[in-house]
């Protein structure tokens, strides 16, 4: 079996070539060649969830289980929110093939399933991004939005001002753009083609009055059915496309609040990705149109992007065999 850390990952995936790989995983979910179990949570201490996932893509060779750890409180600890191995299987021998750390997968495949949704989403023309968010999982966002998108300026919106002031010293010389930090969530909000929240938030981060038209909203951050991290008149505005039904409907708070509170129905909810990257339903119906994507986390996202990441190591030789 091989030993894949973070460094050896980082080396291995890059951002364009992870978005090919999830759009493929949706394109199979879409075709019915996915198998996927619902994902698994257990309360950990006073403010962490214990996760687990599993799915099986059989026709890409990839088939495995994701154990993850969320602790809101490790960011005081000097220690990562988002904590994470990979178990890769070989679908066929039922033989494990790599076992890898997830905290970086984790990140990627969900900027990557966001830049999937922007592509068909978001207006192509989209140069404005507005960043709420400061820590890992919001660089992802942007690195992966920037490869679909021409953005030429980022505001960025983070709790703490030293973090957020660091966040984007690093955005700058990766990105090469012009990236500010702003206090005032309207002017973050107002005349940006997309927002972007990659938040541990608990309370919506903007007010949807000052979305623009035809904005695209982004929101990865929160997966809990009670917490969210957009408020229901940008739910009400928007064409609301999910990464899928059956996470959305457990765990999707920004959805699951406005429904509870007779705002809107599911059917307010248009279509899933899988159904919007195969044509079968519109990501997007007009130029002016508000557009959100809401995103739980979608478990195949993370066996396809496993899987490419095995193969590239075994080509490169990077990573540690060891036997069990």
């Amino acid at each position: 079996m091989l030993l894949l850390g973070r460094e050896d990952l980082a080396a291995l995936l890059t951002p364009g070539d992870v978005i090919a790989a999830v759009e493929r995983a949706f394109r199979e979910c879409a075709a019915g060649r996915v198998a996927a179990l619902p994902r698994a949570g257990l309360p950990m201490g006073r403010d962490g969830v214990f996760l687990a996932m599993i799915s099986a893509l059989p026709a890409l060779g990839a088939l495995g289980t994701k154990l993850a750890t969320v602790v809101e409180g490790n960011r005081q600890r000097g220690l990562p929110t988002i904590q994470a191995t990979y178990l890769l299987t070989d679908p066929e021998t039922g033989t494990p093939l790599a076992l890898m750390e997830a905290g970086f997968l984790t990140a990627i495949r969900t900027g990557a399933a966001s830049a999937v949704a922007a592509r068909y989403m978001a207006r192509p023309e989209s140069r404005v991004l507005a960043c709420f968010g400061a820590g890992v999982q919001a660089r992802y966002q942007l690195l992966c939005l920037r490869e679909v998108l021409p953005l030429a300026q980022v505001r960025v919106v983070g709790r703490d001002p030293a973090r957020a002031a660091a966040f984007v010293r690093r955005m700058r010389n990766e990105l090469g753009l012009p990236i500010e930090i702003t206090t005032d969530r309207r002017v973050a909000v107002r005349g940006a083609d997309v927002v972007s929240c990659a938040t541990t938030a608990t309370r919506p981060v903007f007010s949807g009055r000052d979305l623009g038209p035809g904005a695209h909203v982004d929101a990865v951050g929160n997966f809990r059915p009670a917490t969210r991290e957009v408020d229901t008149v940008t739910i009400q505005k928007s064409r609301v496309v999910v990464d899928t039904y059956e996470g959305a409907w457990e765990e999707a708070g920004d959805v699951l609040i406005p429904i509870k509170a007779g705002a809107i129905t599911r059917r307010h909810v248009r279509a899933e990705l899988a159904e919007v990257v195969t044509g079968k339903r519109p990501g997007r119906t007009a130029p002016d149109e508000i557009t959100l994507f809401k995103s739980v986390g979608f478990a195949p996202e993370d066996a396809v992007t496993a899987r490419l990441a095995y193969d590239r190591a075994l080509a490169a030789g990077r990573g540690t065999r060891v036997d069990l």
